[in-house]
């Protein structure tokens, strides 16, 4: 049986959102990987809040590092979403992806999507018009199994 994953509003500031990434266990001293169109903006942020070891990578280029956390600055659609998870870049596993969907596109195909490729939803936080999800890569991805 699916485990419920928990679900609530959207953090309105700095301080909410620091609290999320360190509930993900992400800590000023993680490797952070951004990528996305708005990367700069969310690299400077992730730079004035404190956090030591953050760079922006695009997706499906640079270095094949694995990283803590991937922050995916813009909002997917469910074929970016399936972009990304294929071509990457990708965090080690036990990492964290934290990107944002548009409301319209249902839960259960982006846990879907997740699960296919290693991932499990392990909050959602809902906004008005999007919802921002944390999934952890697991080590034994589904579309592995199936192989």
């Amino acid at each position: 049986m699916p485990q419920a994953v928990p679900t609530s509003h959207r953090p309105t500031g700095a301080a909410e959102l620091i609290e999320l990434f360190e509930a993900a266990d992400i800590r000023r001293s993680s490797l952070i990987r951004v990528t996305g169109p708005s990367g700069l903006s969310a690299l400077l942020w992730l730079c004035r809040h404190g956090f030591e070891q953050v760079g922006y990578q695009r997706a499906g280029f640079g270095p094949s590092e694995q990283p803590d956390a991937l922050l995916v600055a813009h909002t997917c659609d469910a074929a970016a979403l399936e972009h990304l998870l294929v071509a990457g870049p990708h965090v080690h596993d036990g990492g964290v992806l934290i990107f944002q969907c548009a409301v319209p596109i249902s839960a259960g195909l982006v846990a879907h999507l997740l699960e296919t490729y290693g991932y499990r939803v392990e909050r959602r936080l809902h906004g008005v018009r999007r919802d921002l999800y944390l999934a952890r890569r697991c080590s034994s991805p589904r579309m592995l199994k199936a192989a």
